[in-house]
């Protein structure tokens, strides 16, 4: 096993599909593809170059426009998407995160499941609204009746 594997293997363990954009409209994965990517869009996850089109999201398409601005200003680090959420060919809802970065004179693509990340927000929130709602509440019940 040799070092690119490794960490091909280790993006798809973290649930992280990379693509290579060599062309406008053509996205072509890289290394190995994460399963919920195979649920998500089995089309994309082939391994020959792929249309971008494969991916069928208005908003990575939308996302890619800012992507290849970022890559032809050769900056350093990501440009993130943040989160989005799309239904899959089952009907399952998947969250994603998308980062577009460039390794040398390759542009690179992440797209990761944050299904998990997603999930603990949501229950954040949701935990915050409750703590309001209750102590609303409360304070409303400690109140004075006036009439």
């Amino acid at each position: 096993m040799n070092e690119g594997s490794i960490a091909a293997d280790l993006l798809a363990a973290l649930e992280i599909a990379v693509f290579e954009r060599p062309a406008a409209g053509e996205l072509r994965p890289i290394g190995a593809v994460p399963e919920w990517l195979v649920r998500f869009r089995p089309d994309a996850a082939s391994g020959t170059g792929t249309s971008s089109d494969a991916l069928e999201s208005p908003f990575l398409e939308n996302f890619l426009i800012d992507a290849e601005g970022f890559w032809a200003s050769n900056a350093s680090g990501r440009l993130k998407s943040g989160l989005w959420t799309e239904t899959g060919p089952m009907g399952r809802d998947f969250h994603m995160e998308a980062s577009a970065v460039r390794v040398g004179d390759k542009k690179i693509l992440l797209i990761e499941n944050r299904a998990v990340s997603y999930t603990e927000k949501q229950s954040v929130l949701q935990t915050a609204r409750s703590e309001k709602l209750r102590a609303r509440e409360k304070k409303r019940k400690e109140e004075p009746r006036t009439r």
